[in-house]
């Protein structure tokens, strides 16, 4: 009778999840990528004279890495559903996860180091209306439309809300939450140790033309540790201290097959003396489309730190480490593959050229690009960030200037998998008198597999 009943209660259980589950339907997607590179000077001892940082290596090097990311999407309809990304991540040099681990770096036997919830939130509709709300840790970037955004592209936890005015206007909002001490019950609390973020952006769209004015506020707290969302290279702070963005970008595409861009931001703080910043960016792109390639054009200039007495900065801010300004593979953000390079993610105090091609296709299935960039610093070659800096990556002077030469390649092997091979070199003119040693061209090598699912 025992064995009966525990098996009806089996069968009951078992129809009762099946009977719940039947009203959600979970939708599983994802990718994989792989990839070998090979650095020349990428991650040599001469990039990194003054401290550790992601630069410090061999030159010559060899290695493989890999990333893992599946979505589980639970969807109950169209006004409710829930995503979860997992990912199998590595471990920095300061202890946290990374978003892909590097063969052999586990050990023997090792699978990697860990596997984090990269992605976690939930979209619902406001009931009777169309605005859709997001809550937990996404993917969230600020309006940018010639170039990656330099201010914020990242995932990070936070709300947003997007609601749709008219056929022409929609409003976004959020508020997003970089960093906050654990506050628990019998745990010391300390007062203003987060920072918060809070920021609109309303779209503007008809037929040939789209335009997004946008805003950004964060508030830094005095107390608040490892991070620096006011780009003065110290975490410490005597006050809290209050940042701000404004932006206008837009696009125009009524002139087919033309598509002109544009973009402009201006950003500071309150802060005193050394740690007080302001500087403004622009940007401005053209393409043109054609049967064959896309040719495009494009160009940036981001304000400097000057030689000022007081120190005061003249670069915009970033939210730390969190943007993702696309105008090289090799010194900037773009065409990541998952392989470790400097990974600049702001234009902040650098202006610079890009000219190139996409989409070049002469055989089914491959694709080309090709783009030569130069860029040379704003920051004065006396100002007080040139003692507080690592090197000229990262921190470019009106001495220092570079070309990066970018040529991806990309095979679709199968209807899920994509082969891609990217060669970028970087022509350094690093200045030896500010920074006391002369510096390499850097190579870099990628052959990357992607499956995506």
């Amino acid at each position: 009778m025992k064995k009966l009943v525990t098996l009806l209660l089996a069968a009951g259980m078992v129809f009762s999840a099946a009977n719940g589950a039947s009203a959600v339907e979970m939708k599983v997607s994802g990718q994989w990528m792989t990839s070998f590179t090979f650095g020349d000077n990428l991650y040599g001892d001469q990039y990194n004279p003054r401290g550790d940082n992601a630069l410090k290596g061999s030159d010559g090097s060899f290695r493989a890495d890999q990333r893992i990311r599946i979505n589980f999407d639970l969807v109950a309809g169209e006004y409710l559903s829930g995503r979860v990304q997992l990912q199998a991540s590595g471990t920095s040099a300061e202890g946290g996860p990374t978003n892909e681990y590097d063969w052999g770096s586990a050990g023997v036997g090792g699978a990697g180091k860990s596997v984090t919830a990269r992605l976690a939130y939930l979209d619902w509709m406001i009931p009777s209306t169309d605005v859709l709300v997001r809550m937990g840790r996404q993917e969230v970037a600020l309006p940018s439309y010639t170039f990656g955004s330099s201010v914020l592209d990242d995932v990070i936890d936070g709300v947003v809300i997007n609601a749709p005015v008219t056929d022409m206007v929609g409003v976004t909002v959020g508020w997003l939450r970089p960093v906050a001490e654990l506050n628990r019950w019998g745990t010391a609390h300390r007062a203003h140790s987060s920072i918060d973020l809070a920021f609109l952006a309303v779209d503007v769209a008809a037929d040939g033309f789209k335009v997004t004015p946008w805003g950004m506020v964060g508030f830094h707290g005095s107390r608040t540790e490892n991070f620096d969302m006011l780009g003065n290279g110290s975490t410490g702070l005597d006050e809290n201290t209050t940042a701000y963005w404004a932006g206008l970008g837009g696009e125009l595409t009524m002139f087919d097959p033309f598509r002109f861009t544009a973009d402009f931001m201006y950003s500071g703080n309150d802060a005193d003396h050394g740690a007080k910043r302001s500087g403004w960016y622009a940007a401005l792109g053209a393409e043109m489309n054609t049967a064959y390639a896309t040719p495009f054009l494009r160009g940036w200039y981001a304000s400097g730190d000057d030689d000022d007495a007081d120190g005061e900065g003249g670069r915009f801010l970033s939210v730390n480490g969190a943007a993702a300004f696309d105008a090289s593979s090799i010194y900037y953000d773009a065409n990541y593959l998952i392989s470790g390079t400097p990974d600049i993610g702001s234009a902040s105090g650098t202006w610079g050229v890009q000219l190139g091609v996409k989409g070049v296709s002469f055989i089914e299935d491959l694709s080309h690009q090709l783009s030569v960039s130069y860029f040379q610093g704003t920051n004065d070659d006396k100002s007080r960030g040139v003692a507080n800096a690592d090197g000229p990556v990262g921190y470019m002077t009106t001495q220092d200037a570079a070309w990066s030469i970018d040529f991806l390649n990309s095979y679709k092997l199968y209807q899920n998998l994509t082969a891609n091979i990217l060669l970028s070199y970087l022509v350094t003119d690093f200045d030896k008198d500010v920074w006391g040693q002369d510096y390499d061209n850097i190579f870099r090598g990628t052959l990357n597999f992607t499956y995506a699912f």
